[in-house]
């Protein structure tokens, strides 16, 4: 089975994807789940904490650092009917996708280190200036925050099974670039 869309229906789907996600999150907020309400001004301030650290980083690099981290976030706060949602839309562009599930414990955990690693290289490459201990700070700090987001939002869990392999993710990220000869503030 085939699966093909123009560009202009998988921006609708990404668009609608997001509003649906926003959506989410002000509706649990206005029906009184101020832990909701609590974790998204925690992620706009990671997100406003991860603009000042992008400050030296090339448009274009800044812009895909500040994309992981968005991502980061949504993948560990949001609600379950959430990531469901952005699931079957992925799965509507890949081909044979539909086939199996894609939210399930190795997904997620897959997730997880990728995503710290992601986070992780950018900042030990473009903001090598900070030192190794600030940047290990931020990033342990980044583990378990996310993890302890995820005790407010219903139907989500934390463990230190995750908290070990978002710090494994970071420390692949750190120790990958951070090692590297001629990075970019070296």
């Amino acid at each position: 089975m085939e699966v093909s869309l123009s560009r202009e229906e998988g921006t609708a789907q990404i668009l609608g994807a997001a509003t649906w996600t926003i959506f989410i999150f002000l509706t649990q907020a206005a029906s009184g789940d101020g832990d909701m309400l609590l974790v998204f001004a925690i992620c706009s301030g990671v997100l406003l904490g991860a603009w000042y650290l992008a400050r030296p980083m090339p448009r274009f690099w800044r812009l895909g650092f500040l994309t992981a981290v968005a991502l980061l976030l949504a993948g560990m706060t949001l609600p379950p009917e959430v990531i469901r949602e952005w699931a079957a839309l992925v799965s509507s562009w890949w081909p044979w996708s539909g086939e199996a599930d894609l939210v399930t414990r190795q997904t997620s955990a897959w997730a997880h280190l990728i995503l710290f690693a992601l986070v992780s290289a950018w900042l030990s490459w473009w903001r090598a200036d900070l030192g190794a201990w600030m940047l290990l700070v931020l990033l342990v700090t980044l583990s378990f925050g996310t993890e302890g987001l995820q005790l407010l939002v219903d139907g989500r869990y934390a463990s230190l099974g995750d908290v070990g392999i978002n710090m494994l993710g970071a420390g692949i990220g750190f120790l990958l670039f951070w090692l590297t000869p001629g990075r970019a503030n070296a």
